[in-house]
Formats: C-alpha cells, sequence, structure tokens
C-alpha cells in the first residue's frame, strides 16, 4: 500500500513541517491519508539522502528515504490477465479506443 500528501509553502513553512512531523513520525503519530505510519523498532533501517538540481539552482530536489526488510514480489499484471483468461471468445481481438490513455504510478 502507498499513501502520499503533498504540500506546497515557503522554506519557513516547510522548516515547520519537518519539525512538526518528524517527531511525529518516531514516535508513531503520524498518519499519511488516514493510515498510521509506523517505522519497526526492532528492525534494521537504512537511509538515505538524495540532492539532485540544476546547475543554476532554478531546479531542486532534496529526498528522505527510510526503508527495512524486502519488498515483497508482487504478481505482474499480465499473469493475471492470463489467469483470467479462460473464456472462450478467443477469436475476438481487442482494439483500443484511440482517446484511451495508459497512466502507470
Amino acid at each position: 500500500m502507498k499513501c502520499k500528501e503533498s504540500y506546497i509553502g515557503t522554506k519557513k513553512e516547510c522548516i515547520q513541517f519537518l519539525n512538526t512531523n518528524l517527531p511525529k513520525l518516531f514516535r508513531g503519530e503520524l498518519q499519511l491519508e488516514g493510515q498510521d505510519v509506523f517505522i519497526p523498532s526492532r528492525e534494521e533501517l537504512e537511509f538515505k539522502m538524495k540532492f539532485e538540481y540544476d546547475e543554476d539552482y532554478e531546479y531542486g530536489c532534496v529526498g528522505i528515504k527510510i526503508s527495512w526488510g524486502e519488498e515483497p514480489d508482487l504478481p505482474d499484471e499480465e499473469d493475471e490477465e492470463e489467469d483470467d483468461d479462460d473464456d472462450d471468445d478467443d477469436d475476438e481481438e481487442f482494439i483500443p479506443n484511440k482517446n484511451t490513455k495508459d497512466y502507470y504510478l
């Protein structure tokens, strides 16, 4: 499951946001999209910081990532489609609508 919230504000507002939410994160009191954010105490954590920018600082990004364990393998959508494709209507070819767009997360 993925939960995400985003905000826009000034540098001062960002500092206030971090000062408010980082302690909540480590106390187990932070929620994203109504879901409790939980970092286990007994697991070894991997934490990273990332900084990207262009030469003129017109674009930039700073990221902090905390992770633990291994992400489970999720079944591919193609595998699920093959399992569900037991119909006898294999003669009909699917032709997508020209206005159809695919969005990936």
